[in-house]
């Protein structure tokens, strides 16, 4: 199955950045929290308290560019936010 999702979201990319691999910051609008900073490399935990749910997703690749970003999740399927 292939599943593509798509929203538009009017703030500067290097803000949406911030927002999803801050800690401090992805609580405040998607996750309820992060267990680290996402980076390359890095097995995250996310929590989703509505829901009583946690998942783990693996950075296992890391692109940043001027106007999207893309990172691994689980069974390495990509995620990217453009």
């Amino acid at each position: 199955m292939n599943n593509l999702t798509k929203m538009k979201i009017l703030k500067p990319a290097h803000e949406v950045f911030e927002a999803f691999v801050d800690p401090a910051k992805i609580g405040n609008f998607w996750f309820s929290s992060s267990s680290e900073r996402w980076e390359q490399g890095k097995t995250v935990i996310l929590k989703y308290d509505e829901y009583a749910a946690e998942g783990a997703i693996q950075i296992w690749t890391w692109k940043r560019t001027k106007k999207s970003f893309s990172g691994g999740g689980t069974a390495r399927k990509e995620m990217s936010l453009r």
